[in-house]
């Protein structure tokens, strides 16, 4: 096993394409380059490879919009059952289809699959794009579906307890969606990234840049020299920390780019660790 890279969870970025362009959003800043979606079999090979090697804990399908690609989340989430990964989620915004039978198909189909968590965003942003109707059946129909986790993800701007035109609105719309049995994540807060930076540069902090500070300053990150989780690529490229990449498993064997992970041997890792530690 590697020391400095241990598999706890794995991340799948299933397209970075989406049905939304939302104001604040970095996910699909800058990503033109890779492909339109994650391989199928890729994917499956990479969940029973690692699965099977690093027993990890969690795995998570998310975008862009993953559901513009169901049956890459479905298979994902099979394979992970198969290998006895227990929690396994899927982030969306909820937008899977204006027809409430096929809203309904989806959350059947992700059920049987294996997901046990749905996080939908649902904030000032997403909702200046997708309609509270269509997020309520979706919702309605996980439950329906016997999905055993849901929640809602909120971006907060600022802080959670910043009063701004933002937060209020997204406070307004979980006051309307209060009534579903599904609990509050809590969320995150807005990041100095992507369309952040043009729409909404006056709430946005400073921006540290690589290498000032750890690369676990970086929300959902961890510490270079020990990392717990990997994120892979519509492309197959495999992720640690943010656009890290050290190697591409459509090109390599992803056991084989795990093992051979090593932070000091990399100059920008390297200079985190020394100068930011």
């Amino acid at each position: 096993m590697n020391k400095y890279l241990i598999v706890k969870r794995i991340e799948f970025a299933i397209t970075y394409l989406c049905n939304v362009r939302c104001s604040h959003c970095y996910s699909i800043w800058g990503k033109e380059e890779f492909s339109t979606h994650i391989n199928k079999s890729l994917a499956r090979k990479i969940v029973r490879k690692v699965g099977r090697k690093y027993k990890p804990k969690s795995i998570m399908a998310f975008g862009g919009e993953p559901l513009l690609f169901p049956e890459i989340v479905y298979a994902i989430h099979k394979e992970a059952v198969d290998v006895g990964i227990p929690l396994r989620e899927v982030i969306t915004n909820g937008y899977w289809s204006k027809n409430g039978d096929k809203i309904k198909e989806i959350a059947q189909n992700l059920a049987e699959s294996g997901v046990i968590s749905i996080i939908i965003s649902v904030d000032a942003f997403h909702q200046e794009h997708v309609p509270l109707g269509i997020v309520r059946r979706t919702a309605e129909a996980c439950l329906q579906a016997g999905i055993e986790d849901l929640a809602w993800s909120p971006c907060w701007v600022v802080s959670e307890d910043d009063d701004n035109l933002y937060n209020r609105k997204t406070r307004s719309i979980l006051k309307e969606l209060e009534d579903l049995p599904v609990r509050n994540s809590g969320g995150n807060v807005m990041e100095p990234e992507g369309f952040a930076l043009i729409n909404m540069r006056e709430f946005l902090p400073p921006r540290k840049k690589i290498p000032a500070g750890k690369c676990s300053d970086i929300p959902y990150t961890d510490p270079l020299d020990s990392v717990e989780s990997i994120c892979v690529e519509p492309d197959g490229r495999i992720a640690v920390c943010k656009d890290f990449h050290i190697g591409n498993a459509s090109e390599a064997d992803v056991i084989d780019i795990i093992e051979n992970y090593d932070p000091f041997k990399i100059p920008e890792m390297k200079a985190i660790i020394d100068g930011g530690m």
